[in-house]
This record gives C-alpha cells, sequence and structure tokens, in this order.
C-alpha cells in the first residue's frame, strides 16, 4: 500500500495558530484582609495583580462593588502577554465601625460573561466619637448602649428575651460575664469572647413561671465586661401581669372589678416631723372574689402599707392604710404613686397619687 502526504498550506496552519491564541487571566490573589484598625485612618487599601499569562493581549472591562464604601480602580488599556495589571481596591471605613466583608466583582476580555469576585475583609475599631453615639455608656474595655435591661410588661406563665448591646473599644479580645442574677433570669453572652472592634450581643431572658411577684419588679445585677476589668452595676424591671387572653364573653361579665374611693389623695400642708396615715377603701363590685395581687410604692416616704384583706367578695370592701414619715423624704413635696395589682380584666394596675406639702418648723 502507498502512503499518501498530505500538505497543509501555510495559510490554513496559521489561521489555526491564531484562532487557538487569546487571552488568560491569572490572579495572583483573590482575596485580602486587613485584620483591625482604626477608623480614625479613614480609609485602607489592598491591591489585586492580575497577570496575562495567554498569548494575546487582555483588557480589564470593569469592575465594581456590592457597596458604596468599597471603591475598586483598575489599569486601563491592554495588557500584552506576560504582563501584570493591578486592581486597586479602597475601603471607606468612617462611620462603619465593626467587621466586614465586601465583594468586588470582575469582568475581563478572555471571558467576558463570567465575573472574577475578589473578596477584602477586616475589622474596623470605630472612633471614639463615633463609638460613644452608638454606645454611650463606658464599661471599662466596653462600651455598652444601656445599663437598664427593660422587659415591659410581660403575661404570668410567658418567657421573654431582651438584648443589651455592647462594644469592644480596644486593640485585644475581651471576655464578658455577667454575675448576681435572680433566679428567673439568665443570660447568654455571644460570642463568649469578643475580638477587637467587634459587637457583643447579652440575650437576658425572663421567666415569669420562676417569679412570685406580681407588678412592677426590678433587680440590680452586675457586668464583669472582662477577666481583669471592674464590675459595672446593671439592671432590670419589668411589669409582671395576668394573663386574661383566655377568658370568655361570660367569664369576663363575671370577673371581679375594683372600685377605689379615690385615685388622687391632697394630704395639704403637712407637718415635716411627724408621720401621717391615710385610708380608703378598696371595692370589689364585680361578681367572682378580688384578688389583690400586690400593692407597691417606690416612694421612700411611704413607710407602711396595711390592707386589712387581699381577697374581697362581691360587693364588699377592704381598707389600705398607707403612713407617710416626711422625715424619709428630702423634698418640700410629696408626689408619691401607689400600684395596686389585682385580677380585674378590666383594671389590672390602678395608681393611686398622694400628694403634700411640708410644713418645716
Amino acid at each position: 500500500m502507498k502512503l499518501r502526504s498530505i500538505i497543509v498550506p501555510a495559510a490554513i496552519l496559521a489561521s489555526v495558530s491564531a484562532a487557538s491564541a487569546q487571552p488568560v487571566a491569572s490572579w495572583l490573589t483573590l482575596s485580602h484582609d486587613f485584620g483591625a484598625f482604626s477608623e480614625d485612618l479613614g480609609s485602607v487599601d489592598a491591591e489585586f495583580r492580575l497577570v496575562n499569562i495567554g498569548d494575546e493581549p487582555l483588557t480589564i472591562l470593569n469592575a465594581r462593588a456590592n457597596c458604596g464604601c468599597t471603591v475598586p480602580k483598575f489599569t486601563e488599556g491592554a495588557i500584552a502577554p506576560g504582563d501584570t495589571a493591578i486592581l486597586s481596591v479602597s475601603y471607606l471605613a468612617s462611620g462603619r465601625p465593626g467587621r466586614f466583608s465586601k465583594k468586588i466583582y470582575v469582568n475581563t476580555s478572555d471571558n467576558p460573561s463570567k465575573q472574577q469576585v475578589l473578596t477584602i475583609s477586616g475589622t474596623v475599631i470605630g472612633a471614639s466619637h463615633t463609638i460613644r453615639s452608638r454606645f454611650p455608656i463606658s464599661a471599662g474595655p466596653l462600651q455598652l448602649r444601656d445599663t437598664v435591661v427593660g422587659f415591659s410588661e410581660v403575661l404570668k406563665g410567658k418567657i421573654k428575651t431582651v438584648y443589651l448591646q455592647g462594644y469592644n473599644l480596644t486593640e485585644k479580645p475581651v471576655s464578658p460575664s455577667v454575675t448576681g442574677l435572680p433566679d428567673y433570669l439568665k443570660v447568654i453572652v455571644a460570642p463568649e469572647t469578643v475580638p477587637p472592634g467587634e459587637q457583643v450581643s447579652l440575650a437576658f431572658t425572663l421567666d415569669t413561671n420562676r417569679m412570685t411577684e406580681w407588678g412592677i419588679t426590678t433587680a440590680d445585677f452586675s457586668l464583669i465586661p472582662d477577666t481583669d476589668a471592674d464590675t459595672v452595676g446593671l439592671s432590670m424591671f419589668t411589669i409582671v401581669s395576668e394573663d386574661f387572653s383566655q377568658l370568655t364573653p361570660g367569664q369576663r361579665m363575671n370577673a371581679p372589678e375594683i372600685s377605689l374611693d379615690t385615685q388622687k389623695i391632697d394630704l395639704g400642708t403637712i407637718s415635716a416631723d411627724k408621720p401621717v396615715s391615710v385610708s380608703f377603701n378598696i371595692t370589689n363590685k364585680g361578681k367572682l372574689p378580688l384578688i389583690i395581687r400586690r400593692i407597691q410604692a417606690v416612694d421612700p416616704a411611704i413607710t407602711k402599707i396595711e390592707l386589712s384583706s387581699d381577697k374581697i367578695k362581691k360587693g364588699k370592701s377592704a381598707r389600705l392604710k398607707l403612713i407617710f414619715d416626711p422625715l424619709k423624704t428630702g423634698s418640700e413635696i410629696i408626689n408619691s404613686r401607689i400600684s395596686i395589682t389585682a385580677n380585674d380584666p378590666a383594671n389590672p394596675l390602678t395608681v393611686i397619687r398622694v400628694t403634700a406639702e411640708l410644713m418645716r418648723d
């Protein structure tokens, strides 16, 4: 058999070679971590290098970020085979304390429809003026949003969670903890170790099933911002109310109804040296027994509260006696409030106001 030789014209070889030649983008790195840095720097910059490892010139078509705080800039024009281009990225940190992670999407001429994703990340340690506007309370290495954990009203038998936020203003990790909590209050600190320039969340959970008191309840406890830091006082408040949501219309019609002789008591001008007592009736105008859950007074001038009976039958009354000691107040005016918590669905919390003006010898 004779072999036939095939001669390919030079023009065809040249066209095949030309067709296989193309630019190829190769990124040296795809991410950059700035670490932790001060907001006072204003902005920080990173560079991403691109090498054309192909046989034809390469062009960066466009680059865009997923946030206006991230600004990419790149080498314009053709990048010859073997040459390197630089894409620089600026992150504008002013007014943006905390951890960040931003993406930059780049299109190149070797594959225009495919996007290369670059990432910058880091943690901005907030400037003092920025952090204090958001977290105004100093607590050693932490800045806190508040020192009071307010639960507002919580129905008896329910559980509620409230969050207290803080910020690590230092350049080292801290491990905050909370001590002295009452049995009905729990806390979860997340994260347990707070990196520099990052926030911490203290999740306080109130379980009213563990509480014996009704009405306004307060408690004090302590935050330890870090293992070697001084404690900071925190407090909580809530109003524990009865849950009447399951009552039927018929049950509401038969419910107890609290009625007072008055809801404002004006003692006029009284001696600043002698205790004064005042009494009034609490009457049940409903059908079922009225149960007085709790009577409270936060004014130290009210030294004694006496109730003749905490369970009042239909149409009956109980006598409430209050004793005021002017020596317990540093003011010339008494303006006290007494709160009564009862099982009346229409008025579970009733407030009485007591006023007086002190006369000193």
